[in-house]
Formats: C-alpha cells, sequence, structure tokens
C-alpha cells in the first residue's frame, strides 16, 4: 500500500513538473511572438522614417512652421503658392500587388516627384490616412508658370511605373488643389484650408488636372470638406455597411429578394442614412468605390450563404449615373462575381429614375450590356405616367419598383386607375414584375394583389436589418410571422 502511494505521489508531481514545462514553453513562445511583432513594426517604421528622410519629407506640422516663418519675414512683399494632391488609386494598387508593393510603388513615384521640384520647395505629408500631400512654393513666381509646374507635378504622380518582381507597369493618379499668398490667404492655416477646398472641387470636377482656389466656393463648400475628410476616413476604417430590407411575394408567401441600401454606421452619431452623406460622396467620385464596394460585399454574403437562397433569389444594388457612365462597371462587376461563384442572374441592378434610361444613350447600352450577361435591371420610382407607360412597351426590364401609394390613390382618382390598370396590363403582358413600395399594412398588401402586385417591399414587413439580422430573417422564416 504504502509503495503505491508513494507511486502514485510520484507520478502527480511528474504530472506537476510537466504541466509547469508546457506553461513556461507557452510563455516563453508568446514572449518570442510579442517580440517579434514589436521588432517587425519597429522595423517598417524605420524604413517609413528612411524613406521620408530620403525624399526630404516634412510633417504637417513641420511645413506649417517653415511657412509661418515665411510669412512673418515676408510679411505681405513675398507670394507662396500651396499645392496639396490627394492619390486616388491606392487601394486599388494594394488590392492588386499588395501592401509591400504598392509602398514600393509609391517610394518610386514619390522620388518622381522630388525631382520635378524647384529648388526651395517644402515637401510634406498632408494627410496621411487620405493619402495626400502638401507643396509650398516660395517666391514671386508668374502664375502660368505655376499653371505649367502643376501639370508637370501630375504627370510626376502619373508617371508608369514597373511593379516590382513581374513585367507588368501601373501608375498612381490623383486630385490636386492650389491657393496662393497673398491674394487669396494671408495666414498658413487659411492658405492650406483654401488648397483643401480646391482640391475637394477638383473631385467634384474630375475632368480637370487640378483645380486652384476661387472666392466663389462658398462657405457651404468649406464645410463639406470637412465632412468629406470625415466620410474618407470613414471608408479607411470600414464604417460604411450594407443592410437589406426583404422583398416578398405575397401571393406564394416567398421571399423573392432583398435589395442592398447603405448604411454609414458612424461612430458618434449611430447609423446614418444616405441622404446624410451619398451627396458628397458623388461629388468626391468616392460613388465609384461604393459601386465596386458594394457589389464585392453582396458577393461575399451570397457565396457565404449560399445554402439559404433559392435559384431565384437576387439582391438588388443602386447604380448613380456616374456609376453608370464608367465604361468599366459590367466587367469590373462580372470579375468580382466570378471571384465569388455568384451567378449574374443573382443581381438586381436599379436605376434611380427611369428618365436616365432616355436622357443617356451610353447609360441604356450599358443596361443591355448588364442585361446580356445576365443581370436584372429594374427601375425604381417608377412614376404612374402615361408617357412612361407607352414607352415601356419597347423595353426589356426585370422589374419597376413604384410607391404603394401610387396604387392606392386610384381609389380616389379615376385617372389614376386606368394608367394603373394601363400599367399592369403592359407588365404582365411582357413579364415584367412589379414591387410595390413603402408598403404599411396587410390591407394595403390585400390591396394591391388584388390588383395584380403580390411583390411588396416595406416596413411592414421589416425594416432593413445588417447582415446577421438578415440571415436569422431567412433561416427563421420571419416574413411569414409579418404576414400573419
Amino acid at each position: 500500500m504504502f509503495i503505491m502511494l508513494e507511486n502514485q505521489t510520484s507520478n502527480n508531481a511528474g504530472n506537476i513538473v510537466f504541466t509547469v514545462l508546457i506553461v513556461l514553453v507557452i510563455l516563453a513562445l508568446s514572449g518570442l511572438l510579442v517580440w517579434s511583432i514589436i521588432r517587425e513594426r519597429k522595423r517598417v517604421q524605420e524604413e517609413k522614417n528612411a524613406q521620408k528622410i530620403n525624399l526630404g519629407l516634412m510633417t504637417r506640422r513641420e511645413a506649417t512652421q517653415h511657412l509661418n516663418d515665411f510669412i512673418k519675414t515676408y510679411r505681405l512683399s513675398n507670394e507662396a503658392t500651396c499645392f496639396i494632391f490627394e492619390l486616388s488609386n491606392v487601394t486599388e494598387l494594394i488590392d492588386s500587388f499588395g501592401k509591400k508593393n504598392e509602398i514600393l510603388l509609391r517610394e518610386t513615384m514619390m522620388q518622381n516627384v522630388v525631382n520635378s521640384l524647384p529648388k526651395n520647395t517644402i515637401l510634406a505629408e498632408y494627410k496621411p490616412e487620405n493619402d495626400s500631400y502638401m507643396i509650398i512654393l516660395r517666391g514671386m513666381i508668374p502664375r502660368e508658370r505655376i499653371l505649367s509646374f502643376a501639370d508637370t507635378l501630375a504627370d510626376a504622380i502619373e508617371k508608369p511605373i514597373a511593379v516590382p518582381h513581374s513585367d507588368i507597369e501601373t501608375s498612381y493618379s490623383c486630385f490636386m488643389g492650389i491657393s496662393f499668398y497673398p491674394n487669396q490667404a494671408i495666414t498658413s492655416n487659411d492658405l492650406i484650408s483654401k488648397a483643401d477646398i480646391a482640391l475637394y472641387m477638383n473631385h467634384k470636377n474630375q475632368d480637370k488636372r487640378f483645380v486652384t482656389y476661387s472666392p466663389q466656393y462658398s462657405q457651404v463648400e468649406a464645410e463639406n470638406v470637412a465632412y468629406y475628410n470625415e466620410i474618407k476616413n470613414a471608408i479607411k476604417n470600414k464604417e460604411f455597411a450594407l443592410y437589406y430590407q426583404p422583398i416578398i411575394d405575397h401571393k406564394t408567401n416567398e421571399l423573392v429578394g432583398m435589395e442592398s441600401l447603405i448604411r454609414w454606421e458612424h461612430p458618434t452619431l449611430g447609423i446614418l442614412p444616405p441622404k446624410k452623406f451619398l451627396t458628397i460622396l458623388e461629388n468626391s467620385g468616392d460613388i465609384l468605390w461604393v459601386g465596386s464596394w458594394g457589389i464585392s460585399t453582396i458577393a461575399s454574403f451570397y457565396h457565404e450563404q449560399r445554402e439559404l437562397f433559392k435559384n431565384d433569389f437576387f439582391f438588388s444594388i443602386n447604380l448613380s449615373i456616374k456609376q453608370l457612365l464608367n465604361n468599366n462597371i459590367v466587367s469590373e462587376m462580372c470579375e468580382t462575381l466570378k471571384k465569388y461563384s455568384v451567378p449574374t442572374t443573382a443581381i438586381c441592378i436599379e436605376i434611380e429614375e427611369y428618365a436616365l434610361y432616355e436622357k443617356y444613350a451610353s447609360i441604356k447600352e450599358t443596361l443591355q450590356e448588364f442585361q446580356k450577361k445576365g443581370f436584372k435591371v429594374a427601375v425604381d420610382q417608377f412614376g404612374l405616367d402615361s408617357n412612361n407607360i407607352i414607352k415601356l412597351e419597347k423595353q426589356d426590364f426585370f422589374m419597376l419598383k413604384i410607391s404603394s401609394q401610387e396604387y392606392l390613390e386610384e381609389k380616389e382618382s379615376f385617372i389614376h386607375q386606368k394608367m394603373a390598370e394601363m400599367l399592369s396590363e403592359t407588365c404582365v403582358a411582357k413579364g415584367t414584375k412589379i414591387c410595390a413600395l413603402k408598403v404599411e399594412n396587410r390591407g394595403d398588401m390585400d390591396y394591391l394583389e388584388s390588383k395584380g402586385i403580390s411583390w411588396v417591399q416595406g416596413y411592414c414587413i421589416s425594416e432593413p436589418m445588417d447582415k446577421e439580422h438578415a440571415i436569422a430573417f431567412v433561416k427563421e422564416e420571419k416574413w411569414k410571422v409579418a404576414e400573419e
């Protein structure tokens, strides 16, 4: 018995020693991992600092101090010009070639910029989070020479660069704003602020290589600049998200699709709807980013949850004029869907208004190209207008979305009733679906169904939901609960 106790005690001691050794090994490995991470971060930071030193790149604070000293020395007897340029395709380059290669590409590009600068020029980071830089030219330089330098600077930024370890060449693109001291500003902060406003105006006028500040740019534009910079940070911080609102067939009680709706999950203001920021995105050109990000987000969602969706289920995505005028939008979206193995038939392209289809021949061609590739095409906010209905006979749309009020008003108006009947007959003949929007209650759904409209979308079914709630909505068939 004593022998057994002694053996048991010995075994327990051995187990404790083994456990202690394992813990020590884990702690040692964890410490080594932390040390490796810290060392790598330090190395990367040292490389960045060395790169800045080699390029003569100042911080914004240092550049502002130099400008203050210049203004203090010369008062109003000398001149200075502030350039702010922002790289507009960094995300695309990172996605295509990786972060490390983008850093190398940027180093080459910035060296091209340095080589293009006149002597005694200040080059500084402006807003690193926005990939923007600031240049200060000092001295009385004729305006035509300044504008010529702006072209030279744009050429240096956009000069083709060889991608490391490949035979491919690529290039940066940029926006640029320019302001002048003392003609437009007499303090350093005002000079920089006005160059920033001009930069924003270049986003709005993308056919120009650069924009010089003008007094006609109102206080509203200055406020928009601050909001725009906040939006740029929101894009980098991934604060934008897609929310999904279901479309159901009231007649069959089936879920047929979901409309994707962008929301800004603001860290302090909460969830913001598109009307709070979409105009700024349109004006700045970032609406093109919204399109590529949106289709990628939808495709990823569909790919992850493929088993939830029936073969004829679709996600709809709204595209603006600027997005539809992008000549590459069809090929880009097809490439994204192919990456996630999503069929084009699972995507419905919604256009804002029917008039766009008639007004822009290129948009009409783009939508036809979408249809040839298998995409569904729908018109949002289709009004009960006899001219629209007549033109509809020559067009092929998958779906028309119309406010439920348009049909509910037919109870009060003979003309509305006849136009509603004409639209329904035309759509039945062409196989086009009609989806009623903003449906508020079961009674309205029953009335719409009696008029041949069974597809409905509105808060009576569900408000727009984030991805997690949308998954739960589909899994639990919550629209059937809403119907009961």
